[in-house]
């Protein structure tokens, strides 16, 4: 048996955010750094689904961008899916 401890309960704010992703994907993780603003998100879902998710709440997202590029993570400067990420 395995135990994982998490010394830092989650937000509300992430409960929140997990609930909506565990619809699709029921082992969806969610952790958010307020102090840089940073969303992490473990899930099997595509990145445009997670932004499509997000939109659905009212949370502005967008891809990361490859290092180095004017381009998004899923290949496209503009990337087309309605969420104004380009």
């Amino acid at each position: 048996m395995i135990a994982v401890h998490n010394p830092t309960l989650p937000t509300e704010r992430e409960l929140m955010l997990t609930r909506a992703l565990r619809e699709f994907d029921p082992d969806a993780e969610v952790h958010l750094d307020d102090d840089v603003g940073k969303l992490s998100v473990s899930t099997v879902l595509d990145e445009l689904e997670v932004i499509a998710i997000l939109g659905g709440l009212g949370l502005e997202a967008a891809p990361k961008r490859v290092p180095g590029s004017d381009r998004d993570a899923h290949g496209s400067s503009v990337c087309g899916c309605g969420c104004g990420c380009g």
